[in-house]
């Protein structure tokens, strides 16, 4: 036969060799990309965060127009937290409606219920509807970057428990110096003439504070507001103060929520965020201001120490993320900015003052 009639004859497959080659690139390809896509994801859920802090920022803004004063921090005693009083300013005016911010001989309503604790609805009566508005998840109040569930169990240290509470990832700058979580104080006046025990934050130097202690919205139809700092006590410039930041709950504290109660004695507890209101803040002998609020005093992102030290005060109230490198915070003017968990910690513990007279550069 001559080569001309001769026919070619074409491989119908890829050799074995050829198919490890093509198997080796792909996965050459798909280890360059997958870090790219991570990346790239994560970006993404660090600008929601931030658009989070915009709305939280903006809508304190709002309600410093409305009442002449940023919200107070939390509500010792009776259990309101400065997110609570910022929903009608984010679209969430119907749960706002179903609260009742108030503990007295009128009504005493509660923001946890005795164990083995109880299935909520909006159409419970005012003293348990706050537990319904615990329950249920607002996204703005969460960084779209935690590891934590939506909602956990949670056992108070007064042995009170909400089954299926929301967890954030917010809390407000309640001192550019403190690294404890703990300032209950007895025997501390009233605006209404006795003396008691509460959590003291009203001498604080960040912005979400109380404007005096034992302060009440709403006190056997008394009311004694709803504010804590000014924008006029804010010297230290609107762009340069601290009014929110991110913080991490403890992961490894959620088994044990639901199951023991908290201990809120000084240097114990857990690192818990939550928001709306809580139990620890409505129970006078807990105070546990940590759940809601944050210190710039504490270095971000600080290690979890031992329980019963110092240090386990401080981590606590203490600010950071799951963004790589630092976390988000929103300034007292609106503005969004992410720090570094780098930065000095002189000049991060004087943008969580409001009116320290520091003088610092972000760039320190």
């Amino acid at each position: 036969m001559s080569v001309a009639n001769r026919k070619l004859r074409l491989p119908t497959a890829f050799t074995l060799v050829e198919l490890l080659v093509v198997i080796a690139i792909i996965g050459i390809l798909v280890g360059l990309l997958l870090p790219a896509v991570q990346a790239a994801r994560e970006a993404a859920r660090r600008m929601q965060c931030q658009n989070n802090l915009k709305q939280i920022a903006l809508a304190s803004l709002n309600f410093e127009g409305a009442y002449k004063g940023f919200p107070m921090g939390a509500e010792f005693g009776v259990g309101t937290a400065w997110s609570a009083l910022l929903l009608p300013y984010m679209e969430q005016t119907n749960s706002y409606n179903m609260l009742t911010m108030q503990e007295d001989s009128i009504i005493n309503a509660q923001w946890a219920a005795p164990l083995p604790g109880m299935t909520t609805s909006p159409n419970d009566p005012p003293v348990w509807r706050n537990i319904f508005v615990c329950e249920n998840p607002i996204s703005a109040f969460r960084c779209p970057s935690t590891v934590m569930p939506v909602q956990a169990a949670d056992i108070s240290g007064d042995n009170w428990i909400v089954q299926k509470r929301a967890v954030g990832n917010y809390l407000g700058c309640v001192s550019g110096r403190i690294a404890d979580d703990r300032r209950y104080r007895t025997g501390v006046p009233t605006p209404w003439g006795t003396t008691g025990s509460v959590e003291v934050i009203s001498d604080l130097d960040g912005v979400m504070i109380q404007k005096v202690n034992h302060q009440r919205i709403k006190r056997n139809d008394r009311s004694f507001g709803l504010t804590g700092a000014t924008l006029a006590s804010v010297t230290d410039g609107t762009s340069n103060t601290i009014a929110f930041g991110e913080a991490e709950p403890d992961l490894f504290a959620v088994p044990e929520m639901g199951v023991l109660r908290e201990n809120n004695q000084p240097m114990m507890g857990r690192k818990d965020h939550w928001y709306i209101g809580a139990d620890d803040i409505d129970t006078t002998n807990q105070g546990d201001m940590s759940e809601m609020l944050g210190s710039t005093g504490v270095p971000m992102n600080y290690k979890k120490p031992a329980a019963g030290t110092p240090e386990f005060a401080a981590y606590e109230i203490s600010f950071g993320s799951r963004h790589t490198g630092g976390a988000n915070f929103a300034m007292v003017d609106g503005s969004v900015t992410f720090l570094s968990d780098n930065m000095s910690a002189v000049t991060y513990s004087a943008l969580g003052t409001r009116n320290g007279a520091e003088v610092f550069s972000l760039d320190q």
